[in-house]
């Protein structure tokens, strides 16, 4: 082989600035200074991130400057490979994407109550055709239920073996999905029967789960949010969520809201609105006091269930063992 042509083993180029880590918001310009790298008399420059190819840069004064308009919050993995006839370099770098503004704040006014099972551990809340689902947890204690809204009756129920921990449920294609806490196992379900169809496996914790268009969404109690195919169950992406400070962690129960993703912060009376493009937290609601206590006959636990009619928009909040679905009109604060 001609020398002169070869290209030589990639050389490693250190990043001047930013520094290593760097935290900045959804939509700066990322400015990268290389050390002893004159950039200009490059042949070609290539940039990804995490893995992925990235074209949203030009090239100033000797710097490399990235537009993060296009991209998702979270950690971010940046490569640049720098080549000419001879010889290809590489620069590393990791940063962070942190929303660019606080979160929309919220609060919320009561429109009804309707009865609800103080028994059931309620770990997820679907409302579909008129009919709420709900999946409960505790071992020995999950099922996956449908009854009346308006008045509590019990419609049909499916008992978990005693040793699963049931968790979120939603419904997709005529298809009931239940995820389960520890065991790594999510139920697929007939609608009409409850039957089971099948089960997949997976590798994280279950939590929340919900559909965005055609793909199914799951939450393991961190800030990842997992975009997984409904037929196979395997990933297809995943989203880190963070607001204007840094992740959101304790993502617990999950419901598509007209393309938003709302999130149950987990031992909060929080709930949070996502954007599923983009991980960004968009709003906030404190639904603190939302409980009526004087209704309450046993010990309760912490806010979770979020269900929506979509006919009639509608929303639905509830919590663990508690005596009451609330439905709620959402108001953002003065």
């Amino acid at each position: 082989m001609n020398e002169s042509t070869s290209v030589s083993v990639a050389n490693t180029i250190p990043i001047k600035s930013p520094e290593n880590g760097h935290v900045f918001s959804l939509g700066d310009k990322i400015e990268l200074i290389l050390d002893n790298s004159n950039i200009q008399n490059k042949d070609s420059i290539s940039i990804s991130i995490n893995q992925k190819q990235f074209y949203q840069f030009n090239i100033d004064q000797g710097k490399i400057i990235l537009n993060t308009d296009s991209l998702s919050v979270g950690r971010k993995s940046i490569q640049i490979e720098l080549k000419t006839t001879h010889e290809s370099k590489l620069a590393q770098l990791q940063v962070v994407l942190k929303a660019a503004h606080p979160p929309i704040e919220y609060t919320y006014k009561i429109i009804n109550s309707f009865p609800h099972d103080d028994k059931s551990y309620t770990q997820g809340l679907e409302f579909f055709n008129g009919i709420m689902y709900e999946g409960s947890g505790q071992y020995g204690e999950s099922t996956l239920r449908r009854y009346k809204l308006e008045t509590g009756q019990l419609l049909q129920s499916y008992n978990l073996p005693n040793n699963v921990f049931g968790e979120g449920i939603v419904i997709f294609n005529n298809k009931i999905y239940q995820l389960t806490w520890q065991s790594h196992i999510a139920y697929e379900y007939d609608l009409e029967t409850f039957k089971l169809i099948r089960t997949f496996e997976f590798n994280t914790e279950g939590w929340g789960i919900t559909k965005y268009n055609d793909l199914l969404v799951m939450s393991d109690g961190s800030n990842t949010l997992y975009f997984l195919n409904p037929e196979t169950f395997t990933e297809v992406r995943r989203l880190e969520v963070y607001n204007h400070i840094g992740p959101v962690t304790y993502l617990n129960e999950l419901e598509n809201i007209n393309g938003k993703i709302y999130a149950n912060i987990y031992q909060t009376d929080d709930i949070v609105i996502i954007n599923p493009e983009n991980g960004v937290v968009e709003g906030k609601i404190n639904f603190k006091n939302l409980l009526n206590k004087k209704k309450v006959k046993k010990e309760v636990d912490v806010l979770n269930g979020i269900a929506y009619d979509v006919a009639k928009n509608r929303m639905f909040v509830t919590g663990k063992y508690w005596p009451e679905i609330y439905q709620v009109e959402i108001i953002a604060q003065k």
